[in-house]
């Protein structure tokens, strides 16, 4: 992925998940992730598989597709 879709979907994670009321501590309990990488997805310092990007729409209850727009 570019870094630029990484940046639109970081930001759109965090927006999503905050409009949830979900924390990152939450967030990763429900993707068997580390609260610490999904600050490193929001912030855009580590780029998203598509698994994975996959596991945290569901888990936030969106699209994939509504990640990256």
């Amino acid at each position: 992925m570019s870094k630029d879709i990484c940046k639109i979907f970081g930001k759109k994670l965090y927006k999503i998940r905050i409009a949830k009321n979900m924390s990152q501590e939450e967030l990763g309990f429900e993707v068997g992730l580390d609260k610490s990488t999904i600050g490193k997805y929001e912030l855009a310092k580590r780029c998203i598989n598509i698994r994975t990007a996959k596991q945290i729409a569901d888990a936030l209850g969106v699209k994939l597709s509504d990640m990256l727009d």
